[in-house]
C-alpha cells in the first residue's frame, strides 16, 4: 500500500511584513529568499518580532486578540501594492498601466489600493516602521516624476493661498530627493501631493501646461496614506518644522476630500506639535534656523490661524490660537526669489508702465509684492476672530455661568460700523488687490488675481458673520444675498476652482441666508425675488463645482428644490397677486384674487401678524403673507438647523 500523502499545511509563521498587514505570506522564486509580498514591495523579509506563546494564560478567562479592521472612507483610502522601483517606468503611460496591473492581484476588499496601509503596528515590543518607510520610499521612487509634477502644480493652485514652502529651495530639495532621506520632509511632501492631486481631480487646473488625467494617478488617497504613515506612533517624537507643516497640509487636504473629522484630527495634531515647539512665539524658535525657515514658519503660523477661524465659523468649535497670544511677525512682503539663505535682497524699482490705474504718476513708487494682499487677508481674519467672539457672547448665558463680558468690552459694533472701517482699509489697498482680471498662466500676474479673489471671498464671509448676529428683514436679506452673489459672479471662475472646496462653503452662507427667507413668512413678491436669487446661485454653483469630486451636484439639488416649491405654488397657492394699470385718477389699487377652494387652507400657514388686505389696499400697504410647508424645506444642499453651531452660519454643503 502506498504511503498516505502528507497533508499540506500553511506556513506556521508569517514574516514580519505580512504579519504586520494581516495578509497571506506565500513563497516566491525570489533569489533573495523573500516571500512574494516582500519581493513585490522590495523590502527585507524578516522574522525579528518576538515570539509569543499560544493559548490562554493561566488564571485568565480568555485572551481574545482583537484585530482592528480598518474600513475605507472617502478621503482616507488605504493604499494597495506598490511595485518595486526597478519595475517602474518614468513615462505616464507605463506608470498608469503599472498601477492598473495591481487590480488583478488579490486584495482584502477588491480595491487595488486597499491591501496596504492598515495602520501602525500595535504589537507590544515590536515595531517594523523601517519596513513601512522602505515600502513608501519604494512608492516615492517609482512615482518620482509624478511627485515633481505635483510640486510644480502646488505653486500654481495652492501656494497663492497657502504659501507654506519657499519655492526655489523646496523644488531644489525635491530634485535632490532629500525627501527620501528626511522623514519629516517626506511626510510634508506626500501631503502636498495628496492635496494637489485632489484639487487636480476636482478641476482646479487652469494652466494649459497640465492635463488632469496625468496628475490623478496614483490617486490622492495614496499620497495621503503615505503622509499619514510617515508620522511616528508617538507624536512627541515628531520633532521639527516639517511635521507641523505636514499636519497643516493634511488638514487642508481633508477639507478638499470632504473628511471634516480628519480636518479636526490633523488640526489638533498641528496645534499639539506647535505648542510643544513654541511656534506661537518667535523667541522660542531654534536659534540656528535660517532666513528661509523663519519666513516659512511665519507663513505657516498665520495660514493655519486663518484656517482655524474659518473652520470655527463653518463647522463650529473653538478657536485654538488667539492673536493676543501670538508673538509671530507677518511674513516679509517679498517674493521668494528675493529671500535667500544669505539674506534679503531688494527687488528692482518698478517701471512706470507697471503702475496701476489707481496709482499717481510722478510719485515715488515701490514695487508691490503679492504678499501684501496676503497679509491683508490675515488682517480680515483677525477682525473675524473678534466678530466671532461678539457673536458667541449672546449664547454665553446658556451655560449657566455669570456674564463677565461687560466688565472688559463695550457693546458689539453693528455690521454697518464694522464694514465701514473694513472697506476704508480695502480702499487703501493698491489697485492690484481690488481688481480680479482673468488668469493669464503667468504666475507673476496671477498671484495678484488670487489675492484679490481671496480678499473678496473673505470680505463676504466677514459680512455674513456680522449679519448672522443681527435681526434683519426679508428685503434686507435679499439685498445682501444679491450683493454677495454679484461679487462672486464677477470673479473669474478659474480662481474659484483653484481655491476649490473651501470656497464652496462661502457660497453656502449665501444659501443659508436665502433658505432662511424661504422658511419665514413670504409675500408673492418676496417669493419671486428669493426664487430668482436661488436660481442665480445655482448657475454660479454650476460654473464653480464642475468636476468637484466631493460636492458635485449641489447646483442640481438646489434647482430641484426650487422646482418642488414652484410645483407647490402652482397647485396649492391660495392667493394670486396682480397689479393692474393705475386708474385715471392716479390712485394705485392692488387686485387680490382669492381662489374658492382656498377658503379653508389645509397646508398653508398664514403669518400671525399679517395685516388683512382688501380690494382697496394700496400698493405700499403690507401684502398678505403666507408660509411654505416645512416638508418642502428639508432638502437644501446646506443645513439650516444651526443649533449645533451656537448661532453661527452653518456654511457647509452636504
Amino acid at each position: 500500500m502506498s504511503p498516505k500523502p502528507r497533508k499540506l499545511q500553511r506556513v506556521s509563521k508569517a514574516c514580519d511584513f505580512c504579519n504586520r498587514r494581516s495578509i497571506k505570506c506565500g513563497t516566491s522564486e525570489d533569489r533573495l529568499g523573500r516571500c512574494q509580498n516582500c519581493a513585490d514591495f522590495d523590502v527585507p523579509c524578516t522574522y525579528d518580532r518576538p515570539a509569543k506563546r499560544r493559548g490562554v494564560k493561566a488564571g485568565a478567562k480568555g485572551n481574545i486578540r482583537e484585530t482592528p479592521v480598518q474600513t475605507s472612507s472617502v478621503g482616507q483610502l488605504p493604499v494597495g501594492r506598490v511595485p518595486a522601483p526597478e519595475r517602474a517606468s518614468g513615462s505616464s503611460a507605463s506608470r498608469s498601466s503599472m498601477y492598473h496591473e495591481t487590480a488583478s492581484r488579490p486584495s482584502l476588499t477588491g480595491d487595488p489600493w486597499i491591501s496596504f496601509n492598515t495602520g501602525w503596528s500595535t504589537t507590544e515590543g515590536y515595531d517594523d516602521d523601517g519596513a513601512l518607510r522602505n515600502s513608501w520610499k519604494a512608492f516615492a521612487i517609482s512615482s518620482d516624476q509624478q511627485i515633481r509634477n505635483l510640486v510644480q502644480v502646488y505653486f500654481e493652485i495652492v501656494y497663492p493661498i497657502f504659501p507654506l514652502f519657499h519655492k526655489q529651495s523646496f523644488i531644489e530639495r525635491i530634485n535632490n530627493q532629500e525627501h527620501l532621506r528626511n522623514q519629516g520632509l517626506f511626510a510634508s511632501t506626500m501631503a502636498v501631493c495628496a492635496l494637489v492631486s485632489g484639487r487636480a481631480r476636482d478641476g482646479a487646473l487652469y494652466s494649459t501646461r497640465w492635463q488632469r488625467e496625468e496628475l490623478i494617478e496614483p490617486p490622492s488617497e495614496a499620497f495621503y496614506a503615505a503622509a499619514k504613515d510617515s508620522f511616528p506612533r508617538d507624536l512627541a517624537l515628531a520633532r521639527g518644522f516639517n511635521y507641523m507643516r505636514a499636519c497643516a497640509i493634511l488638514a487642508i487636504a481633508s477639507i478638499q476630500n470632504g473628511q471634516i473629522k480628519n480636518l479636526q484630527k490633523y488640526s489638533g495634531m498641528y496645534h499639539t506639535l506647535t505648542t510643544m515647539e513654541g511656534l506661537h512665539d518667535e523667541k522660542l524658535w531654534p536659534k540656528d534656523i535660517g532666513i528661509i525657515e523663519t519666513e516659512e514658519r511665519r507663513r505657516l503660523f498665520w495660514s493655519i490661524y486663518t484656517l482655524d477661524i474659518y473652520a470655527s465659523i463653518v463647522w463650529g468649535g473653538i478657536i485654538r490660537y488667539r492673536e493676543a497670544h501670538s508673538l509671530v511677525r507677518y511674513p516679509s512682503e517679498l517674493d521668494d526669489e528675493f529671500i535667500t539663505p544669505h539674506g534679503y535682497s531688494l527687488p528692482p524699482s518698478p517701471k512706470s508702465s507697471t503702475l496701476g490705474p489707481g496709482d499717481t504718476p510722478g510719485v515715488s513708487q515701490q514695487r508691490v509684492s503679492w504678499m501684501h494682499g496676503w497679509n491683508f487677508t490675515t488682517d480680515l481674519y483677525r477682525i473675524l476672530e473678534h466678530v466671532v467672539d461678539g457673536t458667541r457672547r449672546r449664547f454665553s448665558s446658556a451655560n449657566g455661568t455669570t456674564e463677565v463680558w461687560s466688565l472688559f468690552s463695550p457693546a458689539s459694533m453693528s455690521e454697518p460700523a464694522v464694514m465701514e472701517r473694513v472697506l476704508s482699509m480695502y480702499t487703501a489697498l493698491p489697485s492690484q488687490f481690488r481688481e480680479t482680471p482673468p488668469t493669464t498662466g503667468d504666475m507673476s500676474k496671477d498671484l495678484f488675481g488670487f489675492q484679490s479673489a481671496n480678499i473678496q471671498a473673505t470680505l463676504q464671509l466677514l459680512r455674513m458673520v456680522l449679519l448672522s448676529a443681527e435681526e434683519i428683514g426679508v428685503d434686507r436679506k435679499c439685498d445682501v444675498a444679491g450683493e454677495l452673489l454679484s461679487v462672486f459672479s464677477k470673479v473669474p471662475v478659474e480662481y474659484l476652482k483653484a481655491i476649490s472646496s473651501p470656497l464652496l462653503h462661502h457660497l453656502g452662507g449665501i444659501g443659508y441666508i436665502l433658505g432662511s427667507v424661504m422658511e419665514g413668512s413670504l409675500s408673492d413678491a418676496s417669493y419671486q425675488r428669493v426664487r430668482t436669487l436661488l436660481l442665480e446661485m445655482a448657475d454660479l454653483l454650476h460654473r464653480f463645482e464642475t468636476g468637484l469630486h466631493r460636492s458635485a451636484g449641489a447646483s442640481q439639488r438646489l434647482r430641484s428644490q426650487v422646482d418642488r416649491i414652484d410645483g407647490y405654488m402652482r397647485t396649492s397657492r391660495l392667493v394670486n397677486f396682480s397689479v393692474p394699470p393705475p386708474p385715471p385718477n392716479g390712485a394705485s389699487v392692488l387686485q387680490v384674487n382669492i381662489k374658492p377652494e382656498a377658503m379653508v387652507p389645509p397646508t398653508v400657514y398664514p403669518h400671525a401678524g399679517a395685516a388683512q388686505v382688501g380690494a382697496t389696499a394700496g400698493v405700499g400697504d403690507q401684502m398678505m403673507q403666507f408660509q411654505l410647508p416645512p416638508e418642502l424645506l428639508t432638502n437644501w444642499p446646506w443645513p439650516l438647523d444651526n443649533s449645533h453651531s451656537e448661532g453661527f452660519l452653518p456654511l457647509a454643503f452636504e
